[in-house]
């Protein structure tokens, strides 16, 4: 196959940016028509071997999954070139929509409740989906019973990602998952760029909670949305939680500013994680604004991004290793407890 040229991938992702309505499924469904049926630019189980290792991943699948892609017809501008345009439709509509509506809501304490019902009542029902991939037996129900528990009285970044590597032992240990092989062609990567990819990932996220502290400076909006994405697993919905803890229970954002971008957030087209153009621009982080706004898009999406452009590179033989299987289902579950507590946060604000 003749590799597309870098502007045919910025349009193409555009073009799937401006017509992806309807979150990830929609999404994926449109990437298998347009890029494996039509354009032939990947097979559709080098697809669908990409969309597994996406959903181990923290970060908005769809988006991650349009990366790989990217990266493999393209290279590292591909990559980018695929993301930039696959997430600009929203991102201007949602930064401009920060500018002109923040506030309508505030005052209507009626629609204020009943938006934030339906979100919750969104967000519980893809919790449930998760709870049937993520904790599927006893013992992966009783690792989540055990981390929700502890992150409920925890709230400290540090010690909840330590909380969860131990469930990533734990799984090690004693969660079996049977290998599986996906078929995914060679990456145009090299294995020591795949792993300094993996290790600059790993750092920023260790790293995100220093930066999200208060007065930290003009990083302050970029490290925690950068936290906020690298614990965003499952993608879509379960991304609000998150929000919620990091801006509106710390009084960055007010419930209702909060509210309205999210709820504006479900008529765009494109991944649900460009919310974060409307929180960072409506946010009291520092920066917020323009440049706010274009923080918190790379925040959330970089982490997941990298992860992913690392982990294509391994994934053939990391897919046949069962200990490597347990430890991500160790975290999965883990994560969830993580993800419940944060949901539990909605109806108290």
């Amino acid at each position: 196959m003749k590799r597309p040229s870098y502007l045919s991938i910025f349009t193409s992702a555009l073009a799937l940016g401006m017509r992806g309505f309807g979150g990830p499924a929609t999404h994926l469904k449109l990437f298998s028509k347009r890029l494996v049926s039509e354009k032939k630019w990947l097979s559709q189980g080098e697809l669908d071997g990409l969309i597994s290792l996406a959903a181990l991943l923290p970060g908005p699948t769809s988006s991650q999954v349009g990366v790989a892609i990217g990266l493999e017809v393209g290279g590292f501008w591909g990559a980018f070139l695929f993301w930039f345009g696959f997430t600009l439709p929203s991102a201007v509509i949602m930064f401009g929509l920060s500018l002109v509506t923040v506030g309508n809501l505030a005052s209507n304490t009626i629609i204020f409740w009943g938006l934030k019902i339906a979100i919750f009542a969104v967000v519980v029902h893809s919790l449930r989906s998760l709870a049937s991939r993520f904790a599927p037996d006893l013992f992966r129900r009783i690792l989540m019973f055990i981390a929700l528990v502890f992150f409920f009285i925890v709230k400290d970044s540090g010690l909840q990602f330590v909380a969860i590597i131990l469930a990533a032992i734990m799984g090690i240990i004693f969660i079996k998952v049977e290998p599986k092989e996906f078929s995914i062609s060679p990456q145009r990567l090299k294995q020591r760029t795949a792993l300094a990819i993996f290790t600059a990932a790993l750092i920023l996220i260790g790293f995100s909670p220093y930066l999200a502290q208060r007065n930290s400076g003009d990083l302050e909006t970029f490290g925690n949305f950068l936290q906020i994405g690298g614990f965003a697993f499952g993608g879509g919905h379960v991304v609000l939680p998150l929000l919620q803890s990091h801006l509106v229970v710390r009084n960055l954002i007010s419930p209702a500013v909060f509210t309205q971008g999210y709820f504006l957030a479900q008529f765009m087209p494109g991944p649900l994680f460009a919310v974060a153009a409307f929180m960072g621009s409506a946010s009291l982080l520092s920066p917020h604004g323009l440049l706010g706004s274009a923080e918190a898009t790379v925040g959330i999406f970089l982490p997941g991004s990298l992860l992913m452009l690392s982990a294509s590179y391994y994934w053939k033989s990391w897919s046949r290793n069962a200990r490597f299987l347990g430890a991500v289902a160790g975290i999965n579950s883990a994560v969830l407890a993580l993800l419940v507590v944060a949901c539990i946060n909605i109806l108290r604000l």
